[in-house]
């Protein structure tokens, strides 16, 4: 009973997706079958979709006004994208 009203929760959800995200980096940074670009570059992207449901859920910017959330989500793209060009640049 007590489990299902946890699962209820969206931040427990959240949570959950933020563990496997993080399982799912380190997977990737261990032992994979995808090149060594490809795996970098999707850790990267796993690393930013985590700051955005960090930003999201926790620091609670989804009650947020709509400028403010356009601007992180703005500085998300933006320096996800600027360190996957300067990733592959190097």
């Amino acid at each position: 009973m007590m489990l299902t009203n946890l699962l209820r929760d969206r931040i427990t959800v959240v949570w959950f997706v933020l563990v496997a995200a993080t399982v799912a980096s380190w997977i990737l940074g261990v032992g994979h079958e995808l090149g060594v670009r490809s795996a970098a570059i999707s850790i990267i992207v796993i690393a930013f979709a985590k700051v955005h449901f960090v930003g999201q859920y926790f620091m609670e910017l989804r009650d947020a006004p709509i400028a403010l959330r356009a601007v992180f989500g703005g500085w998300n793209i933006v320096v996800g994208l600027l360190l996957i060009g300067l990733y592959l640049l190097a």
